[in-house]
């Protein structure tokens, strides 16, 4: 492929000739909306002064005194409003919401989210590349603009078995394709300080043909960083602490900074006080739950977490406008100003970020909250989508395990996971949940039956048909009582099943498949919780209102079976992903990721 195909697709659309935004700047037509004496939040000089905006058709072109302002169609009275940018978040994933991009969109644009740049890295590991075709069509057309990444790491490592492989070729031909604007989030950082020839072919394309590449580097410092930030990666929102985070803002990344739940919002704002001029700051969400987003919000509740944390509400904005916009090369966006996209958000008080009214591409979409636009509805996440699930209903006998001896003890090799519970600092809990340990358990066994004690077991079966392949292991602070089965299971998705009581695992497992994919959560043979993800085990059709219901109870079956649960991201659905230190499990078996290798259940 060649440079110019790349770019070709990179045209910003224009709605009417350039002559028609231009006749009505100067008042030779009327303008389409005329937003009047409201107070702009400049982001270029950080000033605050009332003003009107002219909008025609998709376009701002006037900013200037209501008494000059050209004739409009429709005017909106504005006194004692604040006009900031629609906000752009820079990373995130939709299929995390467990929705499909269209009522994503209905979700997210109460919330003043106009631009989203998404990694579809999870459906892209189910189905490759037809699934994220099918997550641009399903965007296409969207009052909410969305872009996308083409996935850099599927499948994440080769411990993995998922349903799709993406090469060096596949992804050359993706970045061609309309509705594309760079590539994912490198995770395999393993690969890349290695010199692995796939991540060495990807990222050299992209860096001789000035691509944008997200990135993703957690824990690394030093001369790996610098090694890793060579490689082409440009930005990285895996940032867990303040030492990381000064890091990649002196190398010249862009540092993407997530909310309360993964971070000390008020460790961050204190640090970065000291910074005289932080230009490479932005704020971003990654992965946000259905109950958060219902509950909390979305990018206007990372923005209301940093300003209550003491950060001044001008660089908030800039961290999700103008910084963005410069980061992924899409200068048409990102402020108000002439010539540039009317997206644009009323609020009615700055510090609070309350909203108003949000305008994207000059049509008023939502008001207080409320859709204003009845979105069309979509069926092109269809029939190959829904037909995912591989596996047939499980027996009682595919949870048995069988010990070296059977009478007497085993040692056997746990993954260990660290329960912080209500730790003050959300973010450093998280960390340390997430970073499990390998040690050694001795456990008794009696007539062949294992008596575990705290220790659970967990398998993963591959879902994909590839090659009916099953993973089992022994896991311990994850899990207390019951089962719970979940094809969100990060990044190949295959069905992971953990638990203590191998009928509730069996039950678990076997609703989750009936629903072609989905979390459910079973205690003594009781359904407690039961998501229904039909769309590539990853998503529903349902509006946000039912899946955060669905959440919410799986939430409750966790706190009543004790699963280890955090407001970010349940941890059973983060237990495969074998590019996070330091043991996982995957379809394979028990995965050592410090050495890169697998290990037995059982030490004999």
């Amino acid at each position: 492929m060649s440079a110019q195909v790349f770019k070709t697709h990179r045209k910003s659309t224009l709605a009417v000739p350039l002559d028609g935004y231009i006749s009505a700047a100067l008042g030779k037509r009327q303008l389409t909306l005329l937003i009047r004496d409201v107070t702009l939040l400049n982001v270029f000089t950080g000033e605050m002064y009332e003003t009107s905006i002219g909008v025609y058709k998709d376009r701002i072109v006037y900013v200037g005194k209501t008494s000059t302002a050209p004739p409009a169609s429709e005017k909106i009275n504005a006194k004692g409003l604040i006009a900031i940018p629609g906000l752009i978040d820079s990373h995130l994933h939709v299929e995390s919401s467990m929705m499909t991009p269209s009522k994503f969109a209905e979700a997210t644009l109460p919330h003043g989210l106009t631009t989203a740049f998404a990694d579809p890295h999870e459906i892209a590991n189910v189905m490759g590349k037809p699934g994220v075709r099918a997550m641009i069509e399903d965007s296409r057309g969207l009052p909410l603009k969305i872009y996308y990444y083409v996935p850099t790491c599927v499948p994440e490592s080769k411990a993995v078995t998922s349903g799709a492989e993406l090469a060096p070729s596949d992804i050359e031909e993706m970045l061609g394709w309309e509705g594309v604007w760079g590539l994912g989030e490198v995770m395999d950082y393993p690969g890349v300080l290695s010199g692995d020839k796939r991540m060495m072919s990807i990222l050299s394309w992209g860096v001789e043909h000035d691509v944008l590449i997200d990135g993703h580097a957690p824990l690394l410092s030093g001369r790996e960083l610098n090694a890793y930030t060579a490689s082409g990666p440009e930005a990285d929102h895996e940032n867990f602490t303040v030492e990381s985070m000064l890091e990649k803002l002196r190398l010249g990344m862009y540092v993407k900074l997530r909310g309360p739940y993964v971070l000390d919002t008020k460790k961050f704002v204190d640090a970065l006080s000291l910074i005289p001029e932080p230009y490479n700051l932005i704020l971003c969400t990654d992965d946000v739950m259905p109950d958060n987003l219902a509950k909390l919000g979305h990018l206007d509740y990372v923005c209301r977490s940093f300003i209550e944390a003491g950060m001044d509400p001008v660089e908030v904005i800039r961290s999700v406008t103008l910084r963005p916009a410069l980061h992924v090369r899409m200068h048409r966006l990102g402020a108000i100003s002439p010539g540039r996209v009317a997206d644009i958000v009323l609020l009615n008080d700055l510090k609070k970020f309350i909203i108003d009214l949000v305008v994207a591409s000059g049509v008023p979409v939502a008001k207080q909250g409320k859709m204003l636009v009845d979105l069309e509805k979509r069926s092109t996440l269809g029939s190959s989508a829904r037909k995912t699930m591989k596996l047939k209903p499980l027996r009682l006998a595919d949870f048995d395990v069988h010990p070296p001896v059977t009478n007497g003890s085993v040692y056997v090799n746990t993954i260990d996971f660290a329960d912080f519970g209500d730790h003050e600092d959300k973010g450093e809990a998280f960390l340390k949940m997430l970073l499990t340990k390998l040690n050694k358990v001795k456990v008794e066994v009696k007539n062949g039956e294992l008596s575990p004690g705290d220790v659970a077991r967990v398998f993963v079966f591959e879902r994909h048909g590839k090659n009916g392949g099953k993973g089992f292991g022994f896991v311990r602070n994850l899990i207390h009582s019951g089962g719970v089965a979940t094809t969100v299971a990060h990044d190949s998705h295959n069905l992971l099943v953990v638990g203590t009581d191998g009928r509730d695992m069996q039950m678990a497992a076997n609703l989750v498949i009936e629903s072609g994919g989905g979390i459910a959560a079973v205690q003594g043979q009781k359904t407690l919780a039961w998501i229904k993800l039909p769309v590539a085990g990853l998503m529903s059709d349902q509006s946000l209102e039912q899946v955060a219901k669905e959440m919410e109870a799986l939430r409750r079956a966790f706190k009543k079976m004790r699963v280890l649960d955090h407001p970010y991201m349940p941890l059973p659905c983060l237990l495969a992903l074998s590019v996070i230190p330091h043991a996982r499990i995957t379809d394979k078996g028990i995965f050592d990721v410090d050495n890169q290798r697998f290990i037995d259940p059982f030490i004999i």
